[in-house]
């Protein structure tokens, strides 16, 4: 009936459905549970209204911005045996895939505090009719009939459920002790339950240890129970638990600011709650709402899930940032979902470390819907207290085109130009909300820089243009108009920004002589890596034998400028003296983007069968890959010798060793020199790549000593995002402080 209407819902909107115990046939006592065949009508309906897909996937689009339309989530809370034998074969039947949040202390001797009272009532003596527990606030219970159990069951759990833990549990033991059950026949799952459903690839979540309201707890159990939850769930399943499921989950009668707070502190990326509603982008992570609908009718559920989407969920205002940090607008094309540039990189972990330098940063960005390329896997590490902004912006190459063609004003001063306006209007908004003390933006979309400059001007808030590479060069760019706006946009940003920040010393200077007056407005803050990214990583070849040579370039590659042709030359000149064996080599380019253009080049050297391009691949398998490969690869031409690829800083942190396959005189050489295990390869000349491979393999024999590469591990980490944070919160504050009057 209203399907519909489902099918026309924007994206952006995410329904998350929590169950509990799903019984094959309920009990006699519990009157409002969902049996298994409710559920399966349940699960029925859901499929035909909605795209099922993880949670944890689904809370990384909603950051993202690229949510799928009509997105729903399966959650499960608290943990019954009932999960492995009705719920798990139901999911598995209709292919779908769910959450579940479990309460840790079943698996210690402490099951669920609601199944205790069941387990108390339904097994008590038929000779008892009458239950009194003195010291609490309640009548006398009957236990004459099934009808006084159910009510029985009924007053014990309103009672129970917002008693201080203490009162709770010092009340169960008496009710054990007057129906004469033991707590260890309570049903509760087994620890290979949990591995069973972990094992099966549904995801686990935390639900506390034992289920208490936290707002009935002191500040310091609430914490303990959330933290001992995740660490004692993740000791069961040898895996990560990032997830959070507040007891019982109302905001604010349940759970208040300070819990959310808490859920942060004990390790969890994201919480749910049981208040109605959709999620939206504006929704924090921390309290993702839930609805459970419950028919009984098709068309009444249908009816229930419209409504929910209609209805706001309430939010608990959480605590900003300490009030002492400083608040940076930070401006940026390149962010995570966009997939295919190291800028994501530099901006992304400005983001994550400026708060320790006391930098509070909210990022003003695109929407997703821009990116011709995405990927949400770096999605979870922007951090949780950070404001993401994403203005509305297309491209013009994509969404003008007309048979692949499209007029050229309207990709000036870049393709994206369509972002200025949205991005302005979402700044000014912001500003006025909370006003940052700084703005600053990052190339290489020139648009950035205006959307930047434009906010600074109307609100006469100082802004740092983070130019990373020289905007114009002597060939660059080559279309006449379009270099002619950005030679006059350069001269615009120069003048009106408050600092501006390149990634290599040579670019600084050519923009100190290039613009005098400007001199001292000019900054380096090279690129880096982040260390965070190599914790923990094994190495990979991706299925290369041991055996086999693994020459690695992982990223872009650009036919003109990191053209790999001398490389391939050098190659087949060694494997026609004998000096590689051609059947145990592997020449791979991971995420080449231009990698039809490599094919060529190795078809011309006869190298088609020992080229590998592969495809883009989750940042930290790129960074075990690396790991593994025997030589990495960097290119870089003379057009680039004020660039210094944000690549090397990874390859050097990855402790293998580098062929430098570039100009001589650039700074990328400079900068390489100072490392170990580094072979140099002039990009002009087969032979003298020849030679830095010759070199390599000599090194590479076991007979002799191998190059130092953990020497390069000091040298290196004065590179680390962390270093680089540190200088760019010094250039911030700085500008910051030097506008207030």
């Amino acid at each position: 009936m209203f399907k519909p209407m489902f099918t026309l819902l924007p994206r952006g909107e995410l329904t998350v459905l929590a169950f509990h115990k799903v019984p094959r046939v309920r009990s006699p006592y519990v009157l409002d549970e969902i049996d298994l065949n409710a559920f399966e009508n349940i699960l029925t309906s859901v499929r035909k209204l909605f795209q099922i897909i993880p949670l944890e996937n689904a809370v990384s689009a909603l950051r993202a911005g690229n949510l799928p339309a009509r997105a729903a989530c399966i959650t499960f809370d608290d943990g019954y045996p009932d999960w492995i034998t009705s719920v798990l074969p139901a999911l598995e039947k209709h292919k779908l895939h769910a959450t579940f949040f479990v309460t840790s202390g079943q698996f210690f001797g402490m099951p669920m505090w609601n199944e205790r009272i069941l387990h108390a009532v339904a097994n008590a003596p038929i000779a008892l009719e009458w239950l009194e527990l003195p010291g609490v606030d309640l009548p006398r219970l009957a236990l004459k009939s099934e009808t006084d159990k159910q009510q029985s069951v009924l007053s014990l759990d309103q009672f129970l459920k917002y008693q201080e833990p203490k009162v709770r549990e010092r009340t169960l033991l008496e009710l054990e002790r007057l129906t004469n059950v033991d707590i260890g026949r309570v049903p509760t799952m087994s620890i290979a339950d949990l591995q069973v459903i972990h094992r099966k690839g549904f995801d686990i979540g935390s639900h506390t240890v034992t289920h208490p309201i936290l707002a009935r707890c002191t500040p310091e159990l609430a914490l303990q129970e959330m933290i001992l939850a995740r660490e004692q769930l993740e000791s069961i399943i040898q895996d990560k638990v990032t997830a959070f499921a507040y007891p019982n989950g109302a905001p604010e009668r349940d759970f208040g600011t300070a819990h959310i707070e808490m859920v942060k502190k004990a390790g969890y990326s994201y919480a749910v709650t049981t208040h109605r509603g959709a999620a939206t982008s504006a929704t924090s992570v921390f309290q993702i709402p839930r609805f459970t609908p419950w028919g009984p009718s098709a068309t009444k559920m249908e009816l229930q899930l419209a409504r929910n989407l209609m209805q706001s969920p309430r939010l608990l205002p959480e605590a900003e940032s300490d009030q002492e940090q400083k608040r940076a607008l930070m401006i940026a094309y390149h962010f995570p979902p966009q997939a295919g540039s190291s800028g994501i990189l530099r901006t992304l972990n400005f983001v994550k470390h400026l708060p320790q330098y006391q930098w509070h940063p909210t990022v003003l960005t695109a929407n997703a819907r821009v990116y011709a390329e995405q990927s949400n896997d770096l999605v979870a590490t922007i951090p949780a207290r950070t404001r993401v902004l994403r203005a509305f912006a297309l491209d013009a190459s994509r969404h003008f085109a007309v048979g692949g063609k499209y007029l050229r004003t309207l990709a000036l001063p870049d393709r994206w130009s369509t972002w200025w306006f949205g991005a302005v209007i979402l700044g000014l908004r912001e500003i006025r909300r909370q006003r940052p003390d700084i703005i600053w933006s990052t190339y290489p979309i020139a648009t950035a820089h205006l959307i930047g400059g434009t906010l600074a001007g109307l609100t006469g808030i100082p802004w740092v243009a983070d130019f990373r590479d020289p905007m114009v060069s002597s060939d660059y760019p080559s279309d006449k108009l379009q270099r002619k706006i950005w030679t006059r946009l350069e001269a615009y940003f120069l003048k009106k920004a408050s600092a501006c920040v390149f990634t290599t010393h040579r670019a600084a200077a050519t923009y100190r002589q290039r613009y005098p007056l400007a001199a001292n407005k000019c900054h380096v803050i090279e690129n880096g890596y982040d260390e965070e990214a190599f914790t923990g990583v094994q190495s990979s070849r991706f299925g290369t034998p041991s055996d086999t040579l693994l020459l690695l370039h992982s990223g872009l590659i650009y036919p003109q400028d990191r053209n790999p042709s001398t490389l391939f030359e050098a190659i087949k000149t060694l494997i026609d003296e004998d000096k590689l064996e051609r059947n145990r080599l592997c020449i791979r380019f991971r995420a080449p983007h231009h990698g039809e253009e490599v094919k060529a080049f190795a078809a011309a050297y006869g190298l088609e069968d020992i080229v590998d391009i592969a495809p883009p691949v989750p940042y930290q398998q790129a960074i075990a890959e690396m790991m593994g490969a025997d030589l990495l690869l960097v290119f870089q031409g003379s057009n680039f010798n004020a660039q210094i690829p944000a690549k090397i800083y990874e390859y050097l942190r990855a402790q293998r060793p580098i062929l430098a396959v570039l100009d001589p005189s650039g700074d990328t050489a400079v900068q390489l020199q100072q490392f170990d295990g580094i072979y140099f390869g002039d990009i002009a000349s087969a032979a003298h790549v020849q030679g830095a491979l010759i070199d390599w393999l000599d090194a590479s024999d076991s007979t002799k000593p191998a190059p130092r590469q953990d020497a390069n591990l000091g040298l290196v980490r004065q590179y680390s995002r962390i270093s680089q944070a540190a200088l760019l919160s010094k250039v911030l504050q700085t500008h910051a402080a030097s506008s207030v009057p």
